[in-house]
């Protein structure tokens, strides 16, 4: 194993985002859902195997995140395309994800902060809505095993959680930057 693998995993995310978009927006769960799980298996082995094989590099850590929020954004859009999500909910997922990533872009170009770690309620979020996603494909896709109750139920979970972790990076974002003031 080399250790440009991780970062290569993370590309091959970044490369499968597209088709999986689109896919989605026709209604093409049965093609989007092979991808999604190479995607899903790909964030999973990229940091397993930085921090196994010590390639854990400044690259990965920049770009894994960015894989991520690339993915989510173009799922529930293709989601929303595909007339299976409102579109607010896709609207405030990638809007939140759009605000985290200028932020960040800002405090690296005008600030000295450096670190953005992930809060508990950013990971919570990440996790409702990737379930949110994975059941609303899985059931576009396999609507025999009833997740259609699951995924809508899912959907004001997903909100609150998306607009309260929003509301949480920001209030973190002014304190980190007050902090810094002083």
């Amino acid at each position: 194993m080399k250790h440009w693998l991780p970062n290569a995993l993370t590309a091959a995310r970044i490369a499968l985002t597209p088709p999986v978009g689109y896919f989605l927006a026709r209604g093409e769960a049965r093609a989007a859902l092979p991808l999604l799980a190479v995607a899903a298996l790909t964030d999973a082995a990229d940091g397993w195997l930085a921090r196994r094989l010590g390639a854990i590099t400044a690259t990965g850590a920049y770009l894994d995140p960015i894989a991520d929020k690339l993915l989510a954004a173009t799922v529930f859009v293709g989601l929303a395309a595909g007339g299976r999500l409102p579109w607010w909910l896709a609207a405030l997922v990638l809007g939140r994800d759009v605000l985290i990533l200028l932020f960040a872009a800002w405090a690296l170009r005008f600030t000295r902060l450096r670190r953005f770690p992930p809060s508990v309620w950013g990971k919570a979020s990440t996790i409702i809505q990737f379930s949110l996603g994975v059941a609303c494909v899985l059931d576009m896709a396999m609507p025999e095993a009833g997740l259609g109750a699951a995924s809508n139920a899912l959907v004001p979970l997903a909100a609150v959680a998306t607009a309260w972790s929003g509301l949480h990076y920001g209030w973190t974002a002014v304190r980190q930057l007050r902090q810094m003031a002083d």
